[in-house]
């Protein structure tokens, strides 16, 4: 964590930095003339490849574009369902409906929000397709159960781990346990090109569909033939040359992830009122943010924003969302309490700590008000 803390009020969500070394990898890609999709695009899908030991990487416009893609070409179209779970960023559940599908959702852990697997074999129906599990914040959804019971009823497994890049799990990287894992580049992800997003397999006919889906359903752009269904969702080269050098950055940002974090925990563990929702460090999962519960979530933010403290509430249950058609609400009873209590505290890899201090110095101050 950095020490000296810039002029900055209020104090932020989240603050990451680029550094000039991305900014000269910019520069030199436009200066070559590397601008759309081409050969630096193709070495950074290879390298994201490496680091996670498998064959293919496609990268895309974002983390959004990522889910739609793997979700076309695994064959989910209309009349299919896909299983999810019912805490998730809405992306999840939109990639989805873009490709004509229905959601289904179940419920989390009671502890964690994921998926509870033991749930999803009750929510198989003949039209089910998919098992799509979200990784939240580097926590692993129960991924051995989950391909377990897939390979049995002959499901694929889709993997969100927008969230979780470099988090594991006993099983190895989340989002390389399946037939397809999906990933964020945004700005407040570990690895971030500013947007942009990518998706990870094993199986080469999985690979090929995806790069048609990128660009028009076309092999060549200089020998069109319109192949099969596509869209424009192709990255290009200057933000791929950024994010080459940001994955020269991996064990730094890791090291200030778990600083981060550490520090969090600590001074949580103090209040009564305010709890951190743990990661689970030693199964190898990596914290992107920090996050609280607090039962009176909605006026500790307002304390916090009028001593310039910028905390953010968890998004609300999807099973809300009228457009998902899931109106059985009485089912999701684990997730509500995530839903109702959450909140995300100042946090980042370039967060200075002196931001961080003054957020838990008022958090301790304010503990008593929001019991």
């Amino acid at each position: 964590m950095n020490q000296a803390a810039p002029k900055q009020n209020p104090i932020p969500f989240w603050h990451t930095k680029l550094g000039e070394a991305e900014g000269d990898a910019a520069r030199s890609a436009i200066l070559a003339g590397h601008l759309s999709q081409g050969a630096v695009t193709e070495t950074f899908e290879k390298k994201l490849a490496e680091l996670f030991g498998v064959p293919y990487a496609v990268t895309t416009t974002s983390g959004s574009a990522a889910l739609f893609m793997a979700v076309r070409a695994a064959g989910i179209g209309p009349g299919d369902e896909v299983i999810l779970p019912n805490r998730t960023f809405v992306a999840t559940a939109h990639a989805v409906l873009l490709a004509g599908a229905k959601v289904k959702l179940i419920d989390t852990l009671p502890d964690r929000p994921v998926m509870d697997a033991s749930l999803i074999d009750s929510a198989i129906t003949p039209r089910t397709k998919a098992v799509l599990p979200v990784h939240l914040n580097g926590r692993g959804a129960d991924m051995p159960a989950i391909t377990a019971l897939a390979k049995k009823r002959g499901l694929l497994v889709i993997e969100d781990a927008a969230q979780a890049f470099h988090s594991r799990s006993a099983g190895g990287f989340l989002g390389a346990q399946s037939d397809l894992g999906c990933f964020s580049l945004g700005v407040t992800k570990l690895v971030t090109t500013g947007q942009g997003g990518f998706v990870l397999t094993r199986r080469k006919e999985l690979h090929d569909r995806m790069q048609l889906l990128k660009n028009h359903g076309v092999v060549s752009t200089f020998a069109a033939s319109y192949n099969a269904f596509g869209f424009n969702l192709k990255y290009n080269d200057i933000a791929a040359s950024v994010g080459l050098v940001q994955l020269t950055r991996i064990p730094a940002k890791e090291k200030a992830h778990r600083a981060f974090y550490a520090f969090y925990k600590a001074g949580l563990a103090k209040l009564k009122n305010v709890a951190l929702l743990p990661v689970d460090e030693k199964a190898g999962e990596l914290p992107l943010w920090v996050e609280a519960l607090c039962p009176k979530r909605d006026r500790l933010i307002e304390l916090l924003e009028k001593e310039g403290v910028q905390a953010r509430p968890f998004l609300p249950d999807l099973d809300h969302s009228p457009h998902l058609e899931n109106p059985d609400h009485a089912q999701f009873v684990n997730c509500r309490k995530f839903a109702a209590q959450g909140l995300f505290l100042p946090c980042g890899p370039d967060m200075p700590e002196e931001w961080m201090k003054r957020t838990l110095d008022i958090l301790a101050q304010l503990d008593a008000q929001v019991g």
